[in-house]
C-alpha cells in the first residue's frame, strides 16, 4: 500500500497519540493542588503516556514496515523457478494396540454380560454419530463410558453411603456422577450435531453457488464437494465432502447414492434439501445448473433476511443498554437519598461490577445471534509484550512510581493489542464496504463478454476502490502477471466474504463457467449485509 494511502488509514490514531502525548505533558506539569485529585490525575496521565507511546509504535509498525507482498512476491518467484518435484507420501504403519487407552474396551470385552451392555449403548449412539459427522466406533465408545461408570460408581457408593449418614446436602452429587458418566456421550454427541448444523448455516449459500458455476460446465455436485478439500474456504463442507469421499473410494458407492445416504442423515435442513433434490433431480433427468442457481437464489435470500434481522435486533439490544445506562445514576441518587450511608458502597459495586457484567452480557447476547463469520483476526501478543516492557523499564528509568510504571505499562500493552485489532478490523471494513462495486464492475464486464481475468487485471490498474481493496487487486494481478493460475493467487486479506468472492470469480476463469445471472446475485448479497 503507497504513503498516502497507509497515512489515510491511520490519521485517526496519529491524532490520538499527538493528544495523548499532549494531555498527559500538562497533566504532569500542572497537577491540582489536593492530594487525591493529584492521585487521579497522575494515573490518568499514565494511561495517557501509555496509550500514545503504544499506538506510535504500532503507527509505525503498521505504516512504515513493508507489508505483505514482498513475502508474497519471493515465494511465487521462488516456487516458479525451481523444478517441480513430486514426492509420494510415505506408508505409516502403526499398532492398533495403544496400552492404556485401550484397558477399557480390553476390559469390557473380556466379559460378557459388560460387552452385552456395551452393545447395546452402541447401538444407542450409531445414529448420533452418523448425524454428528464423526468416523469413530460407537462400541469404543460406549465400552469407554461404561467402564469409567463402573470406576466412579464403586468410588461415589461409598462416599455416598458417608455423606448419607452425615446428611450431607453433596450426597445428591455425587450419587449422580456415574449416571452423568454413562450418559455423557450421549450428551456430547448431541452437542456436536447441533454444532454440525448451526455450523453450515452460512456456508451452505456461498457452496451452492460455487456449485452451480461448476455444474454450469458439467462437473456434478460430487465434483464440486471433493474439489474443495483441502482450500480452507468452507471448513465446515469440507467434512461433509469428506465423508462423501470415503463412500465412494473406500464403501465402493457411486457419487449419487453417497449424496443420498449423506442427505438422509444430515442435521442441517438446508443441506440436506440440497442433496436430496439435486440426487432427484439427476435422477429425473431434470436441469441440474438451473436448479443449483434457484437453490442458491434462496440460500441467499435467506441469509440476507437473517442479517437484517441481526441488525435489527442489535439494534434493539443496544438502545435497551443505552436506556440501563442512564438508568444507573437515577438509582444511585434515588439510594442517596433513601440511604446515604450505603451511597458509595452502591456506586462502588455498579461501576466495578454492575456496568462490566452488564457489558459482557450485551456481548455475548449480540455474539450468539450474529451469523457465523470466519475472519480472522489475531492480536499482536509480541509487540504489545514489548511495548508494556519498554514502557515499563521507561518510566522507571526517568525516576517515576511504581505504580505509574506498572500503569504506563498495562495501558500502553493494551493500546498495542487492541490497536492492532483496530487496524485489522478497519482493513476488513475498507475491503468489504468496496467489495459491492467491484463486483458489480466484474459482473458488467462479464454481460459485455470480458473475460474474467481481463477484467480484474483492468480494474486493478484504475485503482476505483478503496486503499486496501486497491493494494488487495494490485497484488493479485501481479501474481497473475508473473504466471501464477488466479485459482492460485494468494489474496492478502482477512475477511471471510472477500476471499469467497476471489474464489469464487477465481473459478468462473478457471472453468469457464458461471453466468450473468449467478453473479448478479451474489453481487446483490455483498451489496445488502
Amino acid at each position: 500500500m503507497r504513503l498516502k494511502g497507509r497515512l489515510l488509514l491511520h490519521l485517526d490514531l496519529i491524532f490520538v497519540s499527538a493528544l495523548s502525548a499532549l494531555i498527559s505533558m500538562l497533566l504532569l506539569q500542572s497537577p491540582p493542588v489536593e492530594a487525591a485529585e493529584k492521585t487521579y490525575y497522575m494515573i490518568f496521565a499514565s494511561i495517557l503516556v501509555g496509550s500514545a507511546m503504544s499506538v506510535t509504535i504500532l503507527i509505525l509498525k503498521a505504516a512504515i514496515i513493508e507489508g505483505e507482498w514482498r513475502r508474497i512476491q519471493y515465494r511465487i518467484r521462488r516456487r516458479l523457478k525451481s523444478a517441480s518435484i513430486q514426492r509420494y507420501p510415505q506408508i505409516k504403519v502403526w499398532r492398533v494396540n495403544e496400552g492404556f487407552k485401550d484397558l477399557p474396551l480390553t476390559f469390557i470385552s473380556k466379559r460378557s454380560f459388560l460387552r452385552g451392555i456395551a452393545e447395546k449403548l452402541s447401538l444407542q449412539l450409531s445414529g448420533d454419530i452418523l448425524r454428528a459427522g464423526r468416523t469413530i466406533s460407537p462400541y469404543r465408545i460406549a465400552a469407554k463410558s461404561l467402564f469409567y461408570s463402573i470406576i466412579s460408581a464403586l468410588i461415589a457408593v461409598p462416599a455416598g453411603i458417608i455423606l448419607l449418614l452425615k446428611i450431607h446436602p453433596a450426597f445428591i452429587a455425587v450419587v449422580t456422577i456415574p449416571f452423568i458418566t454413562l450418559v455423557y456421550p450421549k450428551i456430547r454427541l448431541k452437542s456436536l450435531i447441533g454444532d454440525r448444523k448451526r455450523s453450515l448455516e452460512d456456508e451452505v449459500p456461498f457452496f451452492t453457488v460455487y456449485a452451480s458455476i461448476m455444474q454450469s460446465v458439467g462437473l456434478s455436485l460430487y465434483n464440486s464437494l471433493t474439489s474443495i478439500i483441502g482450500r480452507e474456504i468452507f471448513p465446515q463442507v469440507e467434512k461433509d465432502a469428506m465423508i462423501a469421499k470415503r463412500n465412494v473410494e473406500f464403501f465402493y458407492k457411486s457419487p449419487v447414492e453417497a449424496l443420498e445416504d449423506l442427505g438422509r442423515i444430515h442435521p442441517n435442513e438446508k443441506m440436506k434439501g440440497l442433496l436430496l433434490g439435486y440426487t432427484s433431480e439427476w435422477r429425473s433427468g431434470g436441469d441440474m445448473a438451473r436448479y443449483l442457481e434457484a437453490k442458491a437464489e434462496d440460500f441467499l435470500a435467506e441469509m440476507k433476511f437473517r442479517w437484517r434481522s441481526y441488525g435489527e435486533r442489535a439494534s434493539d439490544i443496544g438502545e435497551a443498554v443505552t436506556s440501563l445506562l442512564f438508568v444507573f445514576p437515577m438509582i444511585i441518587l434515588m439510594s442517596a437519598f433513601i440511604a446515604p450511608a450505603h451511597a458509595s458502597t452502591l456506586l462502588g459495586v455498579l461501576v466495578s461490577a454492575g456496568i462490566p457484567l452488564l457489558t459482557a452480557i450485551t456481548f455475548g447476547i449480540i455474539h450468539m445471534i450474529q451469523p457465523k463469520s470466519y475472519d480472522k483476526i489475531d492480536g499482536n501478543l509480541p509487540l504489545s509484550l514489548a511495548s508494556a516492557t519498554t514502557l515499563f523499564l521507561a518510566t522507571y528509568l526517568f525516576g517515576a512510581p511504581f505504580w505509574f510504571c506498572f500503569s504506563a505499562a498495562f495501558a500502553g500493552g493494551a493500546a498495542a493489542y487492541g490497536g492492532s485489532v483496530l487496524l485489522q478490523l478497519r482493513n476488513i471494513r475498507l475491503l468489504e464496504g468496496f467489495l459491492p462495486a467491484f463486483l458489480r464492475d466484474v459482473t458488467e464486464y462479464k454481460k459485455m463478454g470480458y473475460d474474467v481475468n481481463r477484467a480484474i487485471l483492468k480494474l486493478s490498474r484504475q485503482c476505483s476502490y478503496s486503499p486496501v481493496l486497491n493494494e488487495t487487486l494490485r497484488i493479485v494481478a501481479r501474481q497473475v502477471e508473473l504466471g501464477v493460475r488466479i485459482v492460485e493467487a494468494k489474496v492478502p486479506t482477512r475477511s471471510w466474504i472477500a476471499k469467497i468472492c476471489f474464489f469464487l470469480l477465481s473459478m468462473v476463469v478457471e472453468s469457464g463457467g458461471g453466468t450473468a445471472r449467478c453473479l448478479e446475485t451474489l453481487t446483490d448479497f455483498v451489496t445488502t449485509i
